[in-house]
């Protein structure tokens, strides 16, 4: 299944990650708590990290694995294609048929509340990689745009500094590992 997904992210301290939190809670808003597992995979020549995709096998409290092609397009959206790790034509044929010659080179957990709103999904994250914890928040909703005045609303609500050019959690943690084997 593919779909276009328009998000924004800012990594936060671990102060505002739970001044975030108790605010949510005292909003008494519904939200949902998930625990994901993502391996983030590549090939030897490390094609998914130079053409600047992602590509991951998530678990999300334990249960069914999902393969998901990440490919970010110049509008800073990206298109996702989610496929199981069964039958995965779309991403096969997006890598060429060799999805076989990829391998796991980064694992990130991450501890995650999603708050639904009327028109726009809000996370919070507490992410665990290569000995590392980090914080983040991130807003998904029906443009790129919107994603950004969104963003910039919490930015300036809890003081948070937005930046343009956010590396994912998924870059931050492949980059962690291959500082490690430099």
């Amino acid at each position: 299944m593919e779909h276009i997904e328009y998000e924004e992210r800012v990594l936060i301290s671990k102060d505002s990650y739970h001044k975030i939190l108790d605010d949510i809670k005292k909003e008494s808003h519904p939200f949902k708590q998930l625990e994901i597992e993502n391996i983030y995979l590549d090939n030897d020549d490390s094609f998914i990290f130079k053409t600047k995709k992602m590509l991951r096998i998530r678990t999300i409290n334990n249960k069914e694995k999902e393969l998901t092609l990440k490919i970010k397009n110049p509008d800073n959206s990206c298109i996702e294609i989610n496929e199981t790790l069964d039958k995965h034509p779309i991403i096969d044929k997006e890598l060429n048929g060799k999805f076989n010659k990829y391998h796991p080179i980064a694992k990130l957990k991450t501890k995650r509340i999603e708050v639904p709103y009327e028109d726009y999904l809000f996370i919070i994250d507490e992410n665990h990689y290569h000995d590392i914890i980090d914080y983040d928040i991130e807003v998904e909703t029906s443009s790129q745009q919107k994603a950004k005045e969104i963003i910039l609303k919490y930015c300036s609500k809890y003081n948070l500094k937005y930046d343009s050019h956010y590396r994912s959690k998924s870059h931050r943690a492949v980059e962690a590992v291959r500082k490690d084997e430099d």
